[in-house]
């Protein structure tokens, strides 16, 4: 089946340095809830999955049941791979919900990842890492702010668990099965999204289609003070000519 993957990026006015503080802000679109969501800044050697690959204990464990901690395990133990790595504040990202983190990153190591589960799936999420769409927040030494909107072409299958959308197999509806996903499918790869007739919960699980816009990530490098400060004496002299020209 051929997906078409409509994928917007927006650029904004960018200023120089060699680090910089960025806002990262995430919104769940809907009609899946999103799980907590585990964001990284690192090197190129630093990549969260890959598409057509298996995927890690840190994937498995987001897709699966929205776990976070192994995927912080292996952020810790990369070590100069990775510059900053967490945790977004706030829990579960419910359909309707932005969310925001502010992050100070150096240039030089500053590809931007991230992976969260679709809630009410048996190993779906949405993420992106260095060979997917790697987003850079540097453009040499200047800092780069852009906005990236997520369709269902881009939600990912991890491979892992079979997708029997039964609720025993499912924790949103208080299940805990793990039935393995059948050979030569347990790569990452394109979701199938909610298959109809299939399970015994499928009419419960939101859907959604290639079109659908899940997701937005925007990223904005935050001002500098002194350009602040310089602002804030432009915008003094203006009012300063104003007066003189009405006295």
């Amino acid at each position: 089946m051929n997906f078409r993957l409509p994928l917007i990026v927006s650029c904004f006015a960018a200023v120089s340095a060699h680090a910089a503080v960025f806002t990262v802000t995430w919104t769940n679109h809907g009609p899946q809830p999103l799980s907590p969501l585990f964001w990284s800044v690192g090197n190129a050697s630093f990549d969260i999955f890959s598409l057509g690959g298996t995927s890690s204990a840190g994937i498995k464990s987001i897709a699966e049941s929205g776990n976070v901690n192994p995927m912080l395990n292996i952020a810790a133990a990369a070590g100069s791979n990775v510059q900053l790595y967490g945790v977004l504040a706030g829990g579960p990202l419910m359909p309707g919900l932005t969310r925001s983190a502010t992050i100070n990153v150096n240039s030089g190591s500053d590809y931007f990842s991230f992976a969260t589960m679709l809630g009410m799936t048996n190993d779906g999420f949405l993420g992106e890492g260095v060979s997917s769409m790697g987003l850079r927040l540097f453009g040499g030494n200047t800092p780069l702010g852009f906005s990236v909107n997520v369709y269902g072409a881009r939600a990912w299958d991890a491979g892992t668990e079979a997708n029997t959308q039964n609720a025993a197999d499912l924790g949103a509806l208080g299940g805990s099965g793990n039935p393995a996903e059948a050979a030569g499918f347990n790569r990452i790869r394109v979701h199938e999204s909610i298959v109809p007739g299939r399970g015994d919960s499928f009419a419960s699980l939101p859907d959604w289609t290639s079109n659908t816009r899940l997701m937005t990530l925007t990223v904005l490098p935050v001002p500098e003070p002194s350009g602040l400060v310089f602002l804030g004496v432009a915008g003094i002299g203006m009012m300063l000519r104003r007066k003189r020209a009405s006295a």
